[in-house]
């Protein structure tokens, strides 16, 4: 009678374990976060088989979604601006499913924020209950997401408002893969909670189709013969950096005088923008109804593998460099797993093999060794040295700046809106 009761004392404790991994908390999923569609799904299937645990991965809306083919049903016949008008339409609020994205609008900041925030008011509500007069140690609800892949702006801001946790470097042994260069950015000094794993540089993607002369200027962008068919990122600090660089600027540009010239040159190219976009802009510029794109070299890239007519270039003003970087939220409940995973990605071979996926530039000689040549080599993913001397790493804005980009960027998206056809009324409610 002894063998069956220890055979399933071992399955059961086969069942916790795998419980254990797959969950990393009683009602808690492994979650891993990316800015866009740069994690090879194909790596992820192979680190669930080799560790059993269980990865959800979610994507922001810097790329499309990796099913998502196309805005249009018909687009033979369409012109470029009639195309952006169509596709992109605002969507009135009984279109839109409220179960779709229950972050919609909120920046990872605030994502990650909302956990906390739940918690301390449940604290305080307990508390104030219990006539307690201090709320004492708060035990935080899970992270929503466990690991994060975000550029390295976003990293700053999380680090600074305590949202990620400390990495344990005896458990992410391959971050000794990085290149020195992209170790202690500005936004981690200390290289204590990230590993840079991608970066990109700043061009102009066009469509050589629907452009008959050479482009040659950031000025391009405000050139009157392409209204309607000019799309701008959706992202603050991308389409800041255009303007800087199109004044000749540091994307990193700190005085006030100059973050308020760029906002100014936003606001006089407004009428000539069909959209601010990230995820829809791919669409558009694959399917040939957009004509020029700010962005960076990864996502031109994947771009170009769809669509033989665009072309990407480095304008006279110069460029700058994007980063993305790995992290572990600080309130996860998978902590272990979670630099596991980041550990898992940043083997030489597995960056290698990511690379090819993102289609972003590697951080890491050894890995890049990996690629083959027409990777290794390829003069946008790696550029001659020249090209980048001197460009500046897009870093987090300072808490005094950051409180000017972000009214002035709400003022833009605002005045964006209100050109769509939508007017404020006099409570200040927007109504078509």
């Amino acid at each position: 009678m002894r063998k069956p009761l220890q055979f399933s004392l071992l399955l059961c404790l086969t069942a916790l374990l795998c419980a254990c991994l797959t969950g990393c908390g009683e009602k808690h999923t492994f979650t891993v976060y990316a800015d866009g569609d740069y994690i090879s799904h194909t790596l992820i299937d192979a680190f669930t088989e080799e560790t059993g645990i269980e990865v959800t991965y979610v994507t922001g809306s810097r790329t499309p979604e990796a099913e998502e083919e196309t805005l249009f049903e018909d687009t033979s016949t369409q012109t470029a601006a009639s195309a952006i008008q169509e596709a992109l339409s605002p969507v009135s609020d009984d279109e839109k499913d409220p179960y779709d994205d229950p972050y919609n609008g909120m920046t990872l900041v605030e994502i990650l924020q909302s956990t906390r925030d739940t918690s301390i008011a449940e604290a305080e509500e307990k508390a104030a209950k219990n006539g307690d007069a201090s709320v004492g140690e708060i035990e935080y609800e899970a992270a929503v997401y466990d690991v994060i892949l975000t550029d390295g702006a976003t990293l700053g801001e999380l680090i600074e408002n305590d949202l990620l946790l400390e990495l344990d470097t005896s458990l992410v042994t391959n971050g000794d893969n990085i290149n020195e260069e992209y170790t202690g950015l500005d936004y981690d000094p200390d290289s204590r909670y990230t590993v840079t794993t991608m970066w990109g540089m700043l061009g102009l993607l066009w469509n050589t189709q629907l452009v008959e002369e050479q482009l040659t200027s950031w000025d391009d962008l405000w050139d009157e013969t392409y209204a309607g068919q000019i799309i701008m990122p959706d992202s603050l600090r991308d389409t800041l950096s255009v303007a800087l660089l199109s004044l000749e600027k540091y994307p990193n540009a700190t005085k006030e005088s100059t973050l308020n010239a760029a906002f100014d040159k936003l606001e006089e190219q407004q009428s000539l923008v069909a959209e601010y976009s990230n995820r829809d802009a791919f669409i558009l510029m694959q399917n040939d109804r957009a004509a020029l794109y700010p962005c960076f070299s990864g996502d031109a890239l994947s771009m170009m593998s769809e669509n033989a007519n665009l072309a990407f270039l480095i304008p006279s003003g110069g460029t700058c460099r994007i980063t993305f970087g790995y992290a572990v939220a600080a309130d996860s409940q998978c902590s272990e797993e979670a630099m596991e995973f980041i550990n898992y990605m940043c083997s030489a071979t597995n960056l290698a093999k990511n690379a090819v996926y993102s289609k972003y530039s590697l951080t890491s000689d050894t890995a890049i060794e990996k690629l083959d040549d027409y990777w290794s080599s390829n003069p946008v993913a790696y550029p001659d040295e020249s090209i980048l001397e001197g460009t500046q790493i897009i870093t987090t804005f300072s808490a005094e700046n950051r409180e000017l980009v972000n009214q002035r960027w709400t003022q833009l998206m605002g005045q964006s809106t209100d050109s769509d056809g939508e007017t404020e009324t006099e409570e200040g409610d927007a109504s078509t």
